[in-house]
């Protein structure tokens, strides 16, 4: 048997399918951890969002977000509704998704109870190149976006500015220097998102409960 021609094909067949199904049975039984670390690392994207950053434990996390989070939907999708240890609405997350570089950039962008400034935001998912457009999910970039306000100004134009210098004014957003094409993508996605917000039906009337 082993001198024929047929073993060799054989061998690698048994070899393949007792491989295969080895890595079926892990996939199998680490599928159920994967899901709960991709949940735990979202819930602590959408609490930086809100500027409630938590702790990196998943039960931890747990705690907090069933604190401070409520989950619901309108006819746009899901949002967030967040609020502190007292009970106080501190305001609504929107999850976003837009064309980046290389691929889709995701993340979760919080608002006021009126919805007229950013609380915070945090990229959840990006392909963009590390060192370069990849710098958006570095801290300093994010927290350029606290405070801004969302609505579009009297003279027209949009609600933010990205900029390649020092920013000056209160619509201002320093881009990354060497990633043009990512920040010129998230300027124009991202100002969208922020215009039709204007539309989601709890922000309606200047914010609700």
């Amino acid at each position: 048997m082993r001198d024929s021609a047929v073993y060799p094909i054989v061998f690698m067949v048994l070899l393949s399918a007792v491989y295969g199904a080895a890595v079926s049975s892990v996939a199998v039984a680490t599928k159920g951890r994967v899901a709960a670390g991709e949940t735990a690392r979202l819930r602590s994207h959408v609490l930086a969002a809100f500027g409630l950053e938590g702790p990196t434990d998943p039960a931890a996390i747990d705690q907090v977000w069933n604190r401070s989070i409520e989950e619901r939907s309108d006819k746009r999708g899901r949002y967030y509704v967040a609020r502190n240890a007292d009970g106080k609405l501190l305001g609504y997350g929107f999850p976003f998704t837009g064309p980046g570089f290389w691929g889709p950039i995701s993340g979760v962008l919080a608002v006021d109870p009126q919805g007229t400034r950013i609380i915070g935001l945090s990229f959840t998912k990006h392909q963009e190149t590390p060192g370069l457009g990849g710098r958006i999910s570095e801290r300093w970039f994010q927290e350029q976006f606290r405070g801004k306000p969302i609505d579009v100004p009297a003279e027209g134009g949009v609600p933010l500015r990205f900029v390649y210098r020092t920013p000056g004014g209160p619509r201002e957003v320093e881009a990354i220097t060497g990633a043009t094409q990512t920040s010129s993508r998230l300027d124009k996605f991202l100002n969208s998102f922020l215009v039709g917000l204007k539309d989601r039906t709890v922000l309606r009337g200047g914010g609700g409960a």
